[in-house]
């Protein structure tokens, strides 16, 4: 079975679980979900490097004072205690937390404790930053949870 069906059946097989309809890669290998209004996270397929890639929109570039840059970094280099780290995304002008699965390592236990160390530490710096009151991009895109 190719990588592109393991994850669509796993997402299949995660959306029966939280009362979803469906969820599946679409043809760009990505998938959306919102969760609580609050939490955007796209899943990326990265087909040639073996993984599915979850990222997490935290906050709005353009909110954030110059410190709090450096509380990323730090966060950052502690990367492997959490297997988590910080990125922006210049296009969408939004920091955000990235988590990755391997494919070998790839199960809906393993994605779903991702998923939730995910969702934690987001929701957690999504307190703790400036919020920008623009969902309404991530709420278009994907499915609600």
């Amino acid at each position: 079975m190719d990588l592109t069906s393991k994850v669509n059946r796993l997402l299949a097989e995660f959306a029966g679980r939280i009362g979803l309809p469906s969820l599946s890669l679409d043809e760009e290998g990505m998938a959306s979900l919102l969760f609580d209004e609050q939490v955007g996270v796209t899943l990326l397929l990265l087909a040639e490097r073996e993984r599915l890639l979850l990222e997490a929109d935290v906050a709005g570039i353009d909110v954030l004072g110059e410190g709090i840059f450096r509380q990323l970094a730090s966060f950052n280099r502690h990367w492997h205690r959490f297997d988590l780290h910080f990125g922006f995304d210049e296009l969408t002008g939004k920091v955000q937390l990235y988590a990755q699965i391997l494919a070998a390592q790839l199960t809906l236990e393993c994605f779903e404790a991702t998923l939730a160390n995910l969702l934690d530490h987001a929701e957690f710096w999504q307190r703790l930053l400036p919020c920008d009151g623009d969902r309404e991009a991530v709420a278009a895109v994907g499915m609600r949870v």
